[in-house]
């Protein structure tokens, strides 16, 4: 006797499988929702601050990637964002209790963060409005939480510095009877070291707990005191004046924010070069080698192909296959947004570090080291169509960035076109390199 049929599946008799109903729907993320709401606000979010707005799209993009939006480190970039956002005059963000309850948690950490005083700054961050002392804060803390000891003097001495910047922001411009409780108030936010960690004796060590946590000045001179050499030594042996000791301080603070706007300034730089190369040799190369073919057979070059780029214009042809590959290949137009945020991105950092290399001693080296990193992301940038019609991605920057990516390049070429000759060496040439 024949064994009975079982009935056929209705909803799988094209034999397609099945959707696996264990697997998350990407669509029904909340992280992946909330990142495609701040996308569409982009916008809106750029008239207020284009550096966040470039710093949510960047996230938005990573965010297509479950994996990606899996990873601790990535969700605490998008808390921060978040936070930043919410200081702005906009509408409120909309999210689960849930997702909300984490955002907060993670705006206000790292990972793998425990020192209390690191974490005491980061949760400071929701009430600063100090940009880049905010971000010196999350760098630290980033930075202090893949640590194995967060308890060293180097972790320690940094915190001090970082304490420091909060207290001289938070200090009232006019210091007066009316703000003096909001000031002391101010200095105990952060957990203070233990005895252990400040060793003093004797007097030293009376002074130092009866006015410990009290005064903002006192903290900063604390700080520049030499150690405790023991009873019997004198009190201080060297005794700069106290004028001299500010100033000092003053100049060490600066030193070091001068050090990490410009090393952020060249890391920017090394990322939007690599991110239009990759889009010029890779996503872009079918489209990109065209525009270059064009310019090879135009006498004008390159720049007069990009310039005709547009409605009626002798390519109006490339533009349109251009705009059509932005707008249809995803791997194409990720890429080059990838390349305009970082781009946008070193302009900034590029334009702030300028006023830094006028005053440095090694200035001549700075301008000659940036100058060689203008020029290699000015002729690839000059090369790169922006999505305006006619007009290349330098053209999109802010005015004072364009101009040096624009001086570098013609600065470059003008040395090498000086005579027939080197002209004629110029072409053998490689591009110029960061090399020192």
């Amino acid at each position: 006797m024949a064994e009975p049929q079982q009935p056929a599946d209705p909803a799988n008799a094209s034999g397609a499988p099945r959707p696996d109903p264990n697997r998350p729907d990407p669509d029904s993320d909340p992280t992946h929702q909330l990142l495609q709401q701040l996308q569409r606000a982009q916008p809106m979010i750029a008239t207020l601050d284009r550096s966040l707005a470039q710093t949510i799209q960047t996230l938005a993009q990573e965010g297509a990637d479950p994996a990606r939006r899996a990873q601790a480190g990535f969700r605490h970039q998008v808390a921060y964002a978040l936070q930043d956002l919410e200081k702005l005059p906009v509408w409120p963000i909309q999210m689960p209790a849930e997702l909300r309850s984490e955002m907060t948690r993670l705006a206000v950490t790292a990972p793998g963060l425990e020192n209390p005083r690191m974490l005491a700054l980061m949760r400071a961050t929701s009430s600063l409005q100090d940009k880049e002392l905010i971000r010196d804060i999350r760098e630290a803390g980033a930075s202090i939480g893949v640590q194995p000891n967060q308890h060293g003097a180097t972790v320690e001495s940094s915190i001090d510095a970082l304490e420091n910047r909060m207290r001289l922001s938070r200090r009232p411009a006019e210091a007066g009877p009316a703000h003096e409780n909001e000031a002391r108030q101010s200095t105990d936010t952060f957990p203070r070291r233990s005895a252990q960690d400040q060793p003093a004796t004797g007097v030293a060590a009376a002074g130092q707990q009866q006015r410990s946590g009290r005064d903002p000045l006192y903290t900063i001179l604390a700080a520049m005191r030499p150690r405790d050499p023991g009873p019997g030594a004198a009190l201080d042996p060297s005794h700069t004046p106290m004028r001299d000791r500010i100033a000092a301080f003053g100049a060490q603070l600066r030193n070091d924010r001068d050090e990490r706007a410009l090393t952020r300034a060249e890391r920017s730089g090394r990322t939007a070069l690599e991110a239009l190369d990759a889009f010029r040799t890779g996503e872009g190369a079918i489209v990109m080698n065209r525009i270059r073919a064009a310019g090879r057979s135009e006498p004008g070059g390159l720049a007069a192909v990009l310039a005709e780029m547009r409605p009626g214009g002798r390519f109006a042809d490339l533009r349109q296959e251009f705009n059509s590959a932005l707008m249809t290949e995803r791997g194409v137009t990720a890429a080059y947004d990838k390349a305009a945020a970082a781009l946008a991105r070193y302009g900034e950092d590029r334009g702030a570090v300028e006023e830094i290399i006028a005053r440095r001693p090694d200035a001549a080296n700075l301008t000659a080291k940036f100058e060689r990193l203008d020029a290699e992301i000015g002729e690839a940038a000059r090369g790169t169509p922006s999505r305006r019609d006619a007009k290349t991605m330098v053209d999109d920057l802010a005015q004072k960035a364009a101009d040096l990516l624009r001086r570098a390049v013609d600065t470059v070429k003008s040395v090498f076109t000086r005579s027939p000759a080197a002209e004629t060496a110029t072409r053998a040439a490689p591009a110029p390199s960061m090399s020192p």
